[in-house]
């Protein structure tokens, strides 16, 4: 096995080359699309914050993944456009 990989592997996975080689690509698969849902993420939330003078955005994440991005904008009325 890899020298590289073995500090990556516990120690179950260390025991059979098979099993170890397999959840390292596993792992390796799994961090990549949680790099890219990461990205998405912060794309949509850019999203929600681009154009917004007034206003918040709210991101909810349950185990660790964002779930929801909530936009609340408010339109400031000047005192000359309020009605008497």
């Amino acid at each position: 096995m890899n020298s590289t990989i073995q500090p990556f592997l516990g120690k179950a996975d260390a025991m059979s080359n098979d099993h170890s080689s397999k959840s390292f690509r596993d792992n390796l698969t799994n961090s990549q699309s949680s790099e890219q849902e990461l990205r998405s993420s912060l794309e949509q939330i850019g999203g929600a914050l681009r154009g917004l003078k007034f206003g918040s955005v709210n991101v909810i994440v349950q185990d660790g993944v964002v779930v929801q991005i909530d936009r609340t904008e408010k339109v400031r009325l000047s005192r000359n456009s309020r009605p008497s």
